[in-house]
């Protein structure tokens, strides 16, 4: 039999396929469960937005013709609501598309990618794929180390990649100290902050709109998501900020057509529901509070959290273990075994009621392991 693996191109063969967690429908129809929970992929516990919503089915009437390629309506919203030049917008199917694109650029096997240790999956599964060297950096109390990274870098490096707030730790680097950090890195060198989780930072004084910087820092790129805090997960809607020259780059790159019609439509909606927006921010933050509290009371540890996720160190006890216990109850949670963290939980923040089944499932769990 032909060995088709070996004529693919560069690492694909060196990286292994991503792990998504389990949706709903697969945990009911395995487990034979009807009433099952899902706090595993970071979704908006309250769905979409209405006004998201209407405005996608309307667009689906006009589902046989293709969407607008250059996305001229998202862009000119994402100006008129935060004053982002479309010139360097690029958009992409989640923000995830959008990072393939930038390494499928600017990576091979002749520079070296820079990323935290327990960074997003994707970097080094993109660095691994394109040929490059990963200098994983060890985290400093469970963040980034910015020192440690400065150090690393050298004449070969192309990317520094930042998740801010952190996947799948949940920390975050203040504004203040990643200004400082970008003014030490040499221009040649790329930074990428990704910023999925950014919504749920809003009211924080540590943290500015960090592409307000993109004037004075030509190698700096931020991406963003409508997967999280504006409940688009499904439809895959992103964009990426950067200087002309690497936008022109992406989207020559970049396949036409690559949003579709419901998604632009979708996340021009949700830029104008505030109230839903605060409302999603709103509970994540009482939320998030609950958990602290939870785990101060049961004698656990809960990493500083800036996300709409908790990491939750249950010290002695091995977590995929506490993990299928929750799946045979009907709540679905993510081990980060991956990441060969074996003590560690992966915690989506749901709602209020979603989150009292957590607690309750936890320490009953808890109480059947102590004795």
């Amino acid at each position: 039999m032909t060995q088709y693996s070996s004529f693919a191109n560069g690492g694909i063969t060196l990286i292994k396929p991503y792990q998504a967690g389990k949706p709903i429908e697969e945990v009911q129809r395995e487990l034979g469960l009807s009433d099952v929970i899902k706090l595993a992929s970071n979704e908006n516990p309250f769905g979409m937005s209405q006004m998201a919503k209407k405005a996608a089915f309307e667009a689906i009437e006009q589902g046989n013709l293709y969407p607008d390629s250059n996305g001229y309506y998202l862009k000119q919203k994402l100006k008129s609501k935060f004053g982002y030049d479309p010139e360097r917008i690029t958009l992409g199917a989640g923000s995830n598309e959008l990072i393939n694109l930038l390494f499928e650029a600017f990576v091979n096997r002749d520079v070296n990618v820079i990323f935290p240790e327990y960074s997003f999956v994707v970097y080094p599964m993109e660095t691994t794929v394109n040929g490059a060297e990963a200098r994983a950096i060890p985290l400093k109390n469970y963040c980034a180390d910015l020192d440690a990274i400065l150090a690393a870098v050298d004449s070969k490096t192309r990317i520094i990649a930042f998740a801010n707030p952190s996947n799948p730790i949940g920390t975050a680097i203040s504004s203040k100290d990643m200004y400082n950090f970008l003014k030490k890195v040499p221009k040649e060198t790329l930074v990428v902050i990704d910023e999925a989780y950014n919504e749920f930072n809003s009211g924080d004084d540590s943290f500015e709109d960090t592409a307000k910087w993109l004037d004075e820092f030509e190698n700096l790129i931020v991406s963003r998501t409508f997967s999280k805090a504006y409940g688009l997960a499904g439809l895959r809607v992103g964009y990426m900020l950067a200087n002309p020259e690497i936008t022109s780059i992406l989207n020559r790159l970049r396949a036409p057509f690559n949003v579709n019609i419901a998604a632009l439509a979708a996340a021009c909606a949700a830029l104008d529901d505030k109230e839903f927006l605060d409302k999603t921010v709103k509970n994540n933050t009482a939320e998030r509070v609950r958990y602290a509290e939870f785990c101060k009371k049961n004698n656990l540890f809960m990493i500083p959290s800036f996300a709409n996720f908790v990491a939750i160190d249950f010290k002695d006890y091995d977590a995929q273990q506490i993990a299928d216990r929750l799946l045979h109850m009907g709540v679905i949670v993510r081990p980060l075994l991956g990441y060969k963290l074996k003590t560690i939980l992966r915690i989506s923040i749901g709602t209020p009621k979603e989150n009292d089944r957590f607690f309750e499932c936890v320490e009953t769990i808890l109480k059947d392991m102590k004795n």
